[in-house]
């Protein structure tokens, strides 16, 4: 498999970069993709990870970020260590499950997640990422020439992601303590007056603040900040 190499152009951002991936894959037939950004050395299922989903209902999504059922997901860890591209059904049927386990695959089924594909990325200073591809569809070997192609897709974009991310790493923002609350609350997904009733201010104060975090942190929306925030050690999604 060949890895096309692009240089990170100005002004890229990360979610850019994962809607360009969603767009383009969506394209050539994939239903719905979901990409793990973890700190190095994590699980890809930890509090620590930034999970970013395209093509599932916003129900699915909630779903599987409660904390306790997506660290009960199985797939991503183990996909991770054996290194090579599996079938959802390929890892439940092959490893030993645990009670968890079993209740998040009888959950995925109900939602009508019967199998996709698992994907480990490979990026420098071991920023790995847990990737998936969901077909709508039982895989089979067939259909093995049509995936490859498209984790080839899938590995360069990670690549440019890291890039992004090292980037972000070269200076550590100086951030206030409100600014640091607010970088907190928009990584566990809060809305703005979300955060106005938490921290007890207006929502027109929680708008300069994130005007503010945008710029100290040189992006224009909110994932990139969260995973600047999460690279520099500025948040923690414990």
């Amino acid at each position: 498999m060949v890895f096309q190499w692009n240089p990170v152009k100005d002004g890229t951002s990360v979610y850019s970069e994962l809607n360009e991936l969603a767009d383009e894959l969506m394209a050539k037939g994939v239903v719905a993709i979901s990409y793990h950004l973890t700190p190095p050395f994590y699980s890809q299922v930890s509090k620590r990870s930034s999970v970013f989903h395209f093509g599932y209902s916003k129900e699915k999504v909630a779903t599987y970020l409660d904390p306790e059922i997506m660290e009960s997901d199985p797939i991503p860890d183990h996909v991770m260590s054996v290194g090579h591209v599996m079938t959802w059904q390929q890892i439940i049927t092959g490893i030993t499950l645990s009670e968890n386990h079993r209740k998040f695959i009888k959950l995925s089924k109900e939602q009508g997640l019967s199998d996709g594909v698992a994907v480990p990325l490979f990026g420098p200073k071991s920023r790995n990422s847990y990737f998936s591809m969901n077909f709508d569809k039982s895989i089979d070997a067939d259909d093995q020439q049509r995936i490859l192609p498209l984790v080839s897709i899938a590995q360069s974009s990670h690549r440019r992601i890291c890039a992004i991310i090292n980037q972000a790493e070269v200076v550590t923002p100086l951030l206030s303590e409100r600014e640091n609350e607010v970088l907190y609350w928009i990584s566990r997904g809060k809305s703005n007056g979300d955060m106005a009733t938490i921290l007890a201010i207006s929502e027109a104060t929680v708008d300069t603040y994130i005007r503010r975090l945008f710029k100290k942190l040189d992006v224009h929306d909110r994932i990139s900040a969260v995973i600047v925030g999460l690279s520099s050690s500025l948040i923690k999604l414990r």
